[in-house]
C-alpha cells in the first residue's frame, strides 16, 4: 500500500503512522518539515506550504498515483478543494480527518451518531463542515472514493493533557502540587478521551477497505467519564495527590476572563459523548485497547522528557480564583440566616 499523510507529525497523524506499519505500508508525509520526526528515515518526506496550492498540488501529484491519502490538516474549503484537484483520479481513497465539533456542541442524542443533524457553533466546525461536504461531492461525482472521519478528544505522546478549562501547560503541575482544580458546572459534564495510537487505527485499516466508502465515522473512546472523574483519574494515573475540586460557575468563569476560556465556551462545557459502534462494525481492527492510566503516564512522560509542563507557579489566577470563591462562600455562610 502506497500511502500519503498530508500532516503526517502531529498526534493523530503519528498513531495513523504506527498502524499503517502495522500493515506493511509504503509511507509518504506532506508538511512543511518543522516538527520533530519521530519516525527516522522509514518515513519518506514531502517538504512544502500546504496553503501554496499550485506547488502542493504539483509535488504530491508527481509523487502520487496514491492507494490512500490521509488528508489531516485541511481546515478549510479552498484547502479542500485543492486537495480534490491534486488527487482527482490519483487516490485509491482518500481519508479526510475532520471533528465532532461538526455537529454543534448541544448535544440533543447521546451518544451522538454519524446521521445525526450537523449544526456547527464555531467557525472550525462550520469550515469543516464545508469541507466535508467538497470531499462527498468529489465522491459522488467519481473523482476518487472518500471516508470522513470525526475524532473528539485524543490525547498521547506529542500532546498535552487537558483539563476540563482549557489546554493549560500548568495542569500536570497543579495535580502534583495538590493544588485545587477547578472545574466548571457541577463537574458531572460527560467526556471521551482516546489514546492517539488506538485512534490510529481506525484510519489505517478503514484504508482501502470498500465498505467505508463515502461513509462517516466516529473515531472516539468507549468509556465515558464525568469532568470530576476525569480529574481524579488523571491525578491517579501520575501518582499525583486526591485533587480538592472546586465547582465555579461556567457563567462566572466566562465573565471573568471569557479569553482565558474559550475552550471551556466552545467546547468542554458541554457534553462530548459519540458512538463508535459503527466504526468498530465495518473497521473492527479498530479498538480502544490503551487504559487511560497508561496513556496518560506516557504522555507526561514524554512532556516531562521534552520540557513541556509549565510550573503552577508562573499563573497564579486560579489560586487566587479559589481563594476568592473561599471568601466568598464564609461571607455568605454568615450573613445568611439559618
Amino acid at each position: 500500500m502506497k500511502a500519503l499523510l498530508i500532516g503526517g507529525t502531529g498526534l493523530i497523524s503519528s498513531g495513523i503512522v504506527k498502524a499503517l506499519q502495522t500493515r506493511g505500508a509504503s509511507i509518504t508525509v506532506f508538511n512543511r518539515g518543522q516538527t520533530e520526526n519521530r519516525f527516522g528515515t522509514a518515513i519518506r518526506q514531502l517538504t512544502g506550504d500546504r496553503n501554496d496550492f499550485a506547488a502542493f498540488e504539483r509535488t504530491v501529484s508527481a509523487a502520487g498515483p496514491w492507494d490512500v491519502v490521509i488528508e489531516m490538516i485541511c481546515f478549510r474549503p479552498d484547502q479542500a478543494e485543492s486537495a480534490v484537484r491534486a488527487f482527482r483520479g490519483r487516490c485509491g481513497h482518500f481519508i479526510f480527518c475532520s471533528t465532532v465539533c461538526t455537529y454543534g456542541n448541544t448535544q440533543t442524542i447521546v451518544p451522538t451518531l454519524e446521521s445525526t443533524p450537523q449544526h456547527p457553533h464555531s467557525t472550525y466546525g462550520r469550515d469543516k463542515v464545508a469541507c466535508e461536504q467538497v470531499f462527498l461531492r468529489a465522491h459522488a461525482a467519481g473523482m476518487m472514493p472518500v471516508t470522513i472521519f470525526r475524532p473528539s478528544h485524543t490525547y498521547g505522546v506529542g500532546g498535552n493533557v487537558i483539563n476540563n478549562l482549557g489546554w493549560a501547560p500548568t495542569f500536570v503541575d497543579r495535580l502534583r502540587k495538590g493544588r485545587p482544580i477547578v472545574v466548571s458546572g457541577d463537574g458531572h459534564g460527560l467526556w471521551q478521551s482516546a489514546y492517539a495510537d488506538d485512534v490510529g487505527l481506525g484510519f489505517a485499516y478503514a484504508a482501502g477497505r470498500q465498505v467505508c466508502f463515502g461513509e462517516a465515522y466516529n473515531v472516539v473512546a468507549d468509556e465515558v467519564v464525568t469532568w470530576d472523574e476525569y480529574t481524579r483519574r488523571t491525578a491517579a494515573a501520575i501518582g499525583a495527590p486526591e485533587p480538592r475540586i472546586v465547582h465555579l460557575p461556567t457563567e462566572f468563569l466566562l465573565a471573568l476572563d471569557r479569553p482565558r476560556y474559550v475552550a471551556l465556551e466552545e467546547i468542554f462545557r458541554f457534553h462530548g459523548v459519540y458512538s463508535n459502534a459503527k466504526l468498530k462494525q465495518h473497521v473492527p481492527e479498530f479498538r480502544n485497547a490503551t487504559p487511560y492510566a497508561e496513556g496518560v503516564r506516557r504522555t507526561v512522560a514524554w512532556m516531562d522528557a521534552h520540557d513541556k509542563i509549565v510550573s503552577a507557579d508562573t499563573d497564579p489566577f486560579e489560586d487566587r480564583l479559589v481563594a476568592l470563591w473561599d471568601r466568598f462562600q464564609a461571607d455568605a455562610a454568615k450573613a445568611l440566616p439559618a
